[in-house]
């Protein structure tokens, strides 16, 4: 497999750049049971999934440190992974933070600010929490806009700007950091929603393409494969990028 040239590659001069594969889990839960669903990770897989990764020779980076790779102002270590969760679940906090912290992993949750502290269905995180996340410096906490729209194409450009816009303003208020990135919900995005989003002032974005990072055509696009695929994440990252 040749990775196409990407936004990074063209930021080096058209040299061959690294290839970093972003992560993006959801809930994860105790143990795996018939109600579980595709997008769980118990304790087990993701003790599992970290312990592989690193067996393998995984760097793990923060998003911080992708911008600079994609920037091209600094230079990502081979073998470079990100870790990212979305929906703010407090599974997260009760089940994967303790092994992120153990294996000093940096991590950055992805939050729809319109659900914080919602007990409906699955729990999610509530602002304390988040507020106590975001004193460890090795988490990010970004956006995942207000309402988690399953199709954000289908929205306005009122109606988008106003989820980016409002979900900046509730995480920065409230947790007194800025919130420099963004995940589009479901993965679901198209050229327009994507320059609502550097119009919002966001620095950088995310898809559920599941490609290397270095293949986004540029900082709103960047991909992030599904934690299901993280054998695949490996493997593409170790492919040559090709200059063509």
């Amino acid at each position: 497999m040749i990775v196409s040239v990407g936004l990074a590659v063209l930021l080096a001069g058209g040299k061959p750049a690294t290839r970093t594969a972003i992560l993006t889990y959801h809930d994860v839960i105790a143990k795996r049971d018939s109600k579980s669903l595709w997008f769980d990770c118990s304790v087990s897989e993701f003790r599992d999934q970290i312990a592989w990764l690193k067996q393998k020779g995984a760097v793990f980076v923060s998003l911080e440190d992708v911008y600079a790779g994609l920037s091209g102002k600094k230079v990502l270590p081979k073998n470079a992974i990100a870790i990212t969760f979305a929906d703010n679940y407090r599974g997260f906090y009760d089940y994967a933070l303790p092994i992120l912290i153990k294996e000093k992993i940096p991590v950055a949750m992805f939050v729809h600010t319109g659900f914080v502290g919602s007990k409906v269905g699955r729990p999610k995180m509530d602002w304390p929490t988040l507020q106590k996340l975001a004193r460890n410096s090795d988490v990010i906490i970004a956006s995942q806009t207000v309402t988690h729209p399953a199709d954000l194409t289908t929205k306005s450009d009122e109606e988008v700007m106003r989820e980016y816009g409002d979900s900046r303003y509730y995480i920065e208020s409230r947790l007194r950091r800025t919130c420099a990135f963004l995940a589009y919900p479901n993965g679901k995005f198209d050229l327009r929603v994507s320059k609502l989003a550097k119009k919002a002032g966001f620095k950088m974005a995310f898809t559920e393409e599941c490609k290397i990072a270095e293949s986004a055509p540029d900082f709103y696009r960047v991909p992030r494969y599904v934690h299901t695929k993280y054998r695949q994440a490996w493997k593409d990252s170790l492919e040559p990028i090709s200059n063509r």
